[in-house]
């Protein structure tokens, strides 16, 4: 990392006298579970689309859904990943690489290996039989169980790649010596403290660039294979992993993340606009260009969400906290229960948008009664949370 970043004069925080540490940031945990939650409302806009079909059958469709689907998918996972980044940064200032590598091991492969086995058969089997008769619903569900890989994976794939990122900063840390202390050069930092909006339009071409053009290469390549994408997500990894480094470079700074946090009236603006065209051009363009296109709202979204998550949530809300714990399992029971009510609203008389909302409440409500269930037990617990999750660990840079 020399070169990028510069050691600090100071030691890292587990070093430091307890009350020598910075406040905790609350917001960044809230936003990454908000973030999590997002996924009911995009899965469910994605299950209700007007004159299209995704996996789970609905028969019906809810006027601008399409678009809510589009907007979520914008920025959703690209600033989870910036997220996932900034506290890998931060962990490992105060862990060793090994021991918190370890950790994420079983945060999230555990419950990735159990929700294959126990939730993603039960999603499958709701896809299927919500398009196809009993009979041809069997065959195929045993047929796509047997050959294909994404039809393991599903909303998974998230996992798969964030462990490669953690694998791959972990050993850097082991690598650096001096990455608990390193910090992104003060010339760098203030650039960015400074002239936000603009380092963010350059950040924004030059990740735009990278995605349109390494995912582009991924698929002429001929690299779009059954293991390869479908199992392990490579090109997922591609388009993200600019994001979960961008994340890291933050959490190392002090004036960029101090201005990243502030909200900024050029930055709506340049969002709303960015979403637009976004959105307009989704099936109007090349998927290279609409990569491109996409980065800039992601980053500028990116950015709105983080300073409005600062300005609402960055103090402890025993509600908030709670949902923040729970969101991780939310998230894994989610999309099972959005096809089993999606299925099951095929048999009931209600106008689209009613069933769309009552699917998106009953799951919210249901999968938070799962994680109810699995925080009382240390076997569920271990199996579907990695083990009993620890407070919000989110402090200042």
């Amino acid at each position: 990392m020399e070169g990028i970043m510069n050691r600090a004069n100071t030691m890292p925080d587990a070093a430091a006298p307890m009350a020598a540490r910075p406040p905790r940031e609350h917001f960044w945990d809230t936003l990454r579970a908000v973030l999590m939650l997002l996924g009911i409302p995009y899965h469910v806009a994605l299950s209700y689309m007007v004159g299209r079909q995704w996996i789970v059958k609905s028969g019906e469709g809810v006027t601008g859904f399409i678009e809510l689907a589009r907007f979520i998918s914008l920025f959703r996972m690209p600033a989870f990943f910036l997220i996932a980044g900034y506290f890998a940064a931060m962990l490992l200032a105060r862990r060793a690489p090994g021991t918190w590598l370890e950790g994420r091991f079983r945060r999230l492969a555990i419950p990735l290996v159990t929700s294959v086995i126990v939730l993603v058969p039960v999603m499958n089997w709701f896809c299927e039989i919500s398009n196809l008769p009993f009979s041809q619903a069997v065959a195929s569900w045993i047929d796509n169980s047997s050959k294909s890989g994404g039809y393991w994976v599903r909303h998974l794939w998230f996992i798969i790649v964030l462990l490669y990122f953690c694998c791959a900063i972990a050993a850097l840390a082991l690598w650096k010596r001096d990455f608990a202390q390193a910090r992104l050069p003060q010339w760098a930092d203030r650039l960015v403290g400074r002239h936000m909006v603009i380092a963010l339009l350059m950040l924004a071409t030059i990740v735009g660039l990278w995605e349109a053009l390494a995912v582009e290469a991924f698929y002429i390549q001929g690299l779009n294979t059954n293991v390869i994408q479908e199992i392990l997500r490579v090109d997922q990894a591609i388009i993200y992993a600019p994001w979960f480094a961008m994340g890291c470079f933050l959490q190392r700074s002090r004036e960029a993340v101090a201005r990243v946090t502030r909200y900024s009236h050029a930055v709506v603006v340049l969002a709303s606009l960015a979403v637009v065209l976004a959105i307009i051009t989704k099936e109007m363009v090349h998927p290279a260009l609409f990569r491109f296109i996409e980065t800039f709202a992601a980053l500028m979204m990116t950015q709105l969400l983080i300073s409005l998550a600062a300005h609402l949530f960055d103090r402890p809300i025993p509600a908030v906290q709670r949902f923040t714990a729970a969101s991780f399992v939310i998230y894994l029971f989610h999309l099972p229960l959005i096809c089993a009510l999606v299925f099951a609203g095929q048999y009931v008389a209600l106008p689209p948008l009613v069933k769309a909302l009552a699917v998106m409440g009953l799951t919210l409500a249901i999968s938070y009664g799962a994680w109810l269930l699995i925080e009382r037990s240390k076997l569920l617990a271990l199996l579907f949370d990695g083990g009993m999750r620890p407070a919000p660990v989110a402090s200042a840079r």
